[in-house]
């Protein structure tokens, strides 16, 4: 699963690699102004749970890319605590035994890992470096888990690459010291004697659950119904030793109730998953959310449900390339991957794979073996039975895009002047004007696809990709273009770019998105901006967001409900009416 992970800012202040620096503050609209709400779906890549010995029920699991979750009931529901601020993944979570409300974090922050320390049952978080007089100027261990000396919960070890380290007094100083002739990845105190120290290093990794009842002298599978990810982490309550937790890289928690027998999920509140792309429209309260383990949608009532059929293939997770709701039916959805589309006629709730027409003998006898692919599709604003598709593997000239005016019974291929490469997005402004994004060059077609010209004067140059492509509902010569290098804005459909001012000046811009009224929202890894000028002018609108790693967004919602979608990395869905 890839899992890119970034610095954030917050306020005036970012944390890169561990270090503060200082950053132009935004100007952001009132906080009164906004109400984030989150919305799920409930699970994430848990990495640690641990339960708290001093107070009954109270347990913690952490998210790679989430901050950490608390629970008050034995892991029956979860709240969000908080998160440390820095763009490291986090890999494990322990609960100290010797301060109450203290918790630890090791985050494997390329090239200086460090450990991170919470006094307030996980709210805020600081990286520790406190008095440390060895040949380092700060603690920064390469972030494997830590010991505790049970009868000496002051004493406190930490493994790590040559170089290990100790502190006497519950973590206030610390010192140095070697293993001879290794590194150590692992260590434990002797639960009678403090002073003897085990060191260790790695085990071999395991995709399930083992049990002993003999002391180790035999083991017994005891994963049953933990789901299909890879479990981390195994806690059990010391209350209580028939009350476990798991820690799965997909599922979010999974709880035992019966010693390890048998397990079900407990995600309720779990705000953890990785979300890629939303997608929503105007007047349709169906919301799907791709996320890095499969697809989800939304139905009014506020539930989630996986999205798996049609779609599986061979029991992997699902991973479309898009979604499209039609232009003039709100409960019209299609769904596209590949080489292969599906439509839904009740709000994507179940979906039929189109039945598109292959060449016919007489084309394949002159060799013509090519059909539409659908790596993209669009759909004309003006007739919602003509379609675009885009290809992803064609190098044939003029087959890059097809064309279908029948509703998708049949294509032809539409791509004079585009080159054979892979078409990430096709757009549709107005009757027979579409945009296309192929490879990572902008063309345009005024005639419906029988001649593309090439566009984008002014975009960042072949090395950078364009994520999106936004239409301005209000202004049809309008379009704004997100990349890593910023938001672009053009005023001449396409002909030519200018970069976008003020606070998105230099932002890595990963998702746009635009209200019916116009109305402008961009997101990148710092939150959610908005522009009410046509994209002039931005304002930050983060104030409240409890995830600002934004990586989609999206406007939708049943008729009078409008709303913003965001998608984040690690926090899943949260919205907010629209401001």
């Amino acid at each position: 699963m890839h899992l890119p992970f970034r610095a954030r800012t917050f306020t005036s202040i970012a944390i890169v690699a561990g270090f503060p620096c200082a950053l132009l503050p935004s100007p952001a609209l009132p906080a009164e102004a906004l109400t984030w709400r989150a919305e799920g779906p409930f699970f994430g890549t848990v990495v640690d749970v641990a339960f708290d010995a001093r107070t009954p029920g109270l347990a913690y699991a952490t998210a790679a890319n989430g901050g950490v979750f608390r629970s008050a009931d034995g892991g029956s529901s979860w709240v969000h605590a908080g998160r440390p601020q820095s763009n490291s993944r986090i890999e494990w979570l322990e609960v100290d035994p010797g301060s109450p409300g203290t918790l630890w974090l090791g985050l494997d922050n390329p090239g200086k890992p460090a450990l991170w320390r919470s006094r307030d049952r996980g709210a805020t978080w600081n990286v520790v470096t406190d008095s440390y007089a060895g040949q380092l100027s700060t603690l920064h261990p390469v972030g494997y888990r830590i010991a505790f000396a049970p009868s000496r919960p002051a004493d406190i070890w930490v493994p790590s690459t040559n170089l290990h380290y100790r502190s006497r007094d519950g973590g206030k100083s610390w010192s140095d010291f070697r293993v001879e002739n290794q590194d150590a990845y692992a260590m434990a105190a002797d639960p009678k004697n403090p002073d003897i120290v085990y060191a260790g290093g790695h085990g071999g990794e395991q995709a399930h659950l083992a049990r002993s009842a003999d002391g180790g002298a035999s083991r017994q599978r005891s994963d049953r119904d933990s789901g299909r990810y890879l479990l981390h982490a195994v806690a059990v309550d010391p209350a209580d030793a028939r009350q476990m937790l798991a820690a799965s890289s997909g599922g979010g928690v999974y709880r035992s109730a019966d010693g390890g027998t048998s397990w079900a999920p407990s995600t309720s509140g779990l705000t953890a998953a990785w979300v890629e792309r939303i997608y929503a429209a105007p007047g349709s309260a169906a919301i799907f959310a791709q996320t890095a383990t499969g697809l989800f949608r939304r139905d009014a009532d506020g539930t989630w449900a996986e999205k798996a059929e049609p779609f599986e293939d061979g029991g992997d997770e699902v991973e479309l390339d898009g979604m499209l709701f039609d232009g003039k039916s709100p409960e019209m959805v299609w769904a596209f991957d590949g080489s292969s589309a599906w439509r839904s006629s009740d709000a994507g709730r179940s979906f039929r794979a189109l039945e598109k027409k292959e060449p016919s003998m007489r084309e394949m006898m002159k060799g013509n073996l090519a059909s539409a692919q659908f790596r993209s599709l669009a759909q004309d604003p003006g007739n919602p039975g003509i379609l675009y598709a885009g290809s992803w593997s064609n190098d044939d000239p003029g087959q890059a895009v097809w064309k279908s005016v029948d509703g998708g019974k049949s294509f032809k291929a539409a791509g004079q002047g585009l080159p054979g490469d892979d078409v990430t997005l096709l757009r549709a402004a107005a009757p027979g004007v579409v945009y296309s994004v192929v490879g990572k060059a902008l063309f345009r077609t005024d005639d419906g696809g029988a001649k593309w010209v090439a566009v984008g004067g002014g975009l960042p140059g072949s090395g950078s990709d364009l994520r999106d492509v936004v239409l301005d509902p209000t202004e049809a010569a309008r379009l704004f273009v997100a990349t890593e290098k910023g938001l672009f804005l053009s005023h001449d459909s396409g002909a030519s770019f200018r970069k976008a001012g003020s606070a998105l000046a230099e932002e890595d811009v990963e998702a746009v998105a635009v209200a019916p009224d116009g109305k402008l929202f961009a997101g990148s890894w710092r939150g959610v901006f908005t522009s009410r000028d046509g994209g002039a002018t931005w304002v930050a609108m983060s104030d409240g967001l409890p995830h600002r790693d934004v990586r989609a967004l999206a406007v939708g919602g049943a008729p009078g409900s409008l709303r913003l979608w965001v998608g984040t990395a690690g926090g899943s869905v949260v919205s907010t009416s629209l401001p």
